[in-house]
């Protein structure tokens, strides 16, 4: 198998389970927390670890914003050997009593981006993989961590739906709010439909940086800082009980 276009990765390079954060120093912060961590590769916006967590060997790959990129990620880390998709990443959380720091282990995503429809038709549905959530339930639960379970939107406009939108972001959110959806974000329906597709498995893990509809923020940095650590572990600890 050759190197991958844009990974830059090649067969042996990744773990069987992948964190998939959006950010370059996400990858970063998150190879702090393995084992002898190695950078793979660093092109464009994918920057690329592989360690080990409590003696399994694990991976990250940061997958740069949107959909897109995300696609691109999950087709090559799959062609050179990974199997378990992990994305990790901050959101805008959409119902009043999902809280800035709070946990979301996504069940489902609305296909709400423009890549995944050039796969498949959109009555294809994008689903989390149920052992991944599995694995996710048991690592926050082993960690003594509250979440919040259930089903997330992907979309690609973030100047449209976020606090940094031209006009009435709510009035656009609301039959979001409405559906009972957690919170909106950039990258899951894709990771969860390709994973799918490819026979593997993809899964979200998300922290609310905000609420959109109550407008609730984070009071301190480090309630932001502390919520992530927390996800990270969770996440690698998801990780290392897929083996």
């Amino acid at each position: 198998m050759e190197l991958q276009h844009h990974i830059k990765c090649k067969p042996g390079d990744l773990a069987h389970s992948v964190l998939l954060p959006g950010d370059l120093k996400g990858a970063q912060l998150i190879s702090t927390h393995m084992d002898n961590p190695r950078q793979v590769a660093s092109n464009r916006e994918f920057n690329t670890y592989t360690g080990a967590y409590q003696g399994v060997p694990a991976s990250v790959i940061s997958t740069g914003v949107g959909a897109p990129s995300a696609s691109i990620v999950v087709e090559e880390a799959i062609k050179v050997g990974a199997r378990n998709m992990i994305r990790v990443a901050t959101c805008g959380a959409l119902q009043p009593d999902v809280h800035p720091g709070d946990l979301i282990i996504a069940t489902a995503a609305v296909r709400g981006d423009g890549t995944t429809p050039g796969y498949i038709d959109m009555s294809y549905p994008a689903i989390a993989d149920f052992h991944l959530v599995r694995a996710l339930v048991d690592a926050a639960r082993e960690l003594g961590a509250s979440y919040h379970l259930g089903v997330i939107r992907t979309h690609d406009a973030f100047y449209v739906e976020s606090p940094f939108a031209y006009g009435d972001y709510r009035a656009r959110t609301a039959c979001w709010t409405e559906a009972n959806v957690l919170a909106v974000e950039n990258e899951a329906s894709a990771i969860f439909v390709i994973s799918s597709l490819r026979g593997c498995r993809g899964a979200c893990l998300l922290v609310p940086a905000g609420n959109l509809l109550t407008g609730e923020e984070i009071r301190h940095p480090n309630e932001i800082s502390d919520a992530i650590d927390l996800m990270i572990r969770i996440a690698l600890r998801a990780a290392a009980m897929m083996g």
